[in-house]
């Protein structure tokens, strides 16, 4: 059986650059889709079913900070931001956005290539694990856990509204009840070893937004708790 083409979308609106990165892209056996804005984007990022997403920071109509974070709000695909700019707090701020990566122009496409693979490595774990425990539901304090669906609902059989990571985030700690987490082990079990993630506020701010959706008092957590210098403490 021949093997399924992994299928990327470039968001960038350097024309030259898409059309560039098409070509080498297709040799090296991946379908290609480009957008040259942000809007165009999101449009084909909601109608296509991509494996990776290349998106350049510098956009005419949004930036690609802001469109990564739209992007994550639905979907959990891959996403590696591109741009000119090397700085640590550009980098620190796309992954609290929800990216996956970071690669700065100009690259060698041999890079890219292996980042790519990267995303798509950590991906596919992900998703053979999810694979593991898509036998049924269960109960986390009092909310019920639907793997099939990726739904999640109160006590009172309401839906919870989650983003991908914050779903990921909510399975993660069910398994850990009664357990303190260290912060990097939370973050190299769902990020993989991306150093950048370590000293980046990305894990804090997705748990600082699920407990504003789980808690009855966000303020004063009692089903994830911190534990000062080491990361948190899931209850039972």
């Amino acid at each position: 059986m021949a093997e399924v083409c992994k299928k990327i979308l470039i968001v960038d609106d350097d024309k030259e650059i898409c059309e560039l990165l098409t070509m080498f892209l297709t040799l090296e056996k991946y379908d290609v889709v480009s957008a040259y804005t942000g809007m165009q984007g999101m449009e084909k990022a909601k109608s296509g079913s991509f494996d990776v997403i290349l998106l350049d920071i510098s956009l005419p109509d949004i930036s690609g900070q802001q469109l990564c974070k739209l992007i994550r709000q639905e979907s959990d695909v891959p996403i590696i931001m591109v741009s000119a700019n090397d700085s640590v707090s550009d980098k620190v701020i796309c992954l609290e956005y929800g990216a996956d990566d970071y690669i700065s122009k100009p690259f060698e496409n041999m890079e890219l290539i292996a980042r790519i693979k990267a995303v798509l490595r950590r991906a596919e774990k992900h998703k053979e694990a999810e694979y593991v425990d898509s036998q049924g539901a269960i109960t986390f304090h009092g909310f019920k856990i639907d793997y099939n669906k990726r739904h999640v609902v109160n006590s009172l059989d309401e839906p919870i509204n989650l983003t991908p990571k914050e779903f990921e985030l909510l399975v993660y700690f069910s398994k850990h009840t009664g357990q303190t987490l260290k912060r990097d082990t939370i973050i190299e079990d769902l990020w993989g070893k991306n150093t950048l993630y370590r000293w980046s506020r990305s894990l804090d701010v997705h748990i600082q937004n699920l407990r504003q959706k789980i808690e009855r008092n966000p303020k004063n957590p009692s089903i994830i708790q911190t534990v000062s210098g080491i990361g948190y403490k899931i209850s039972k």
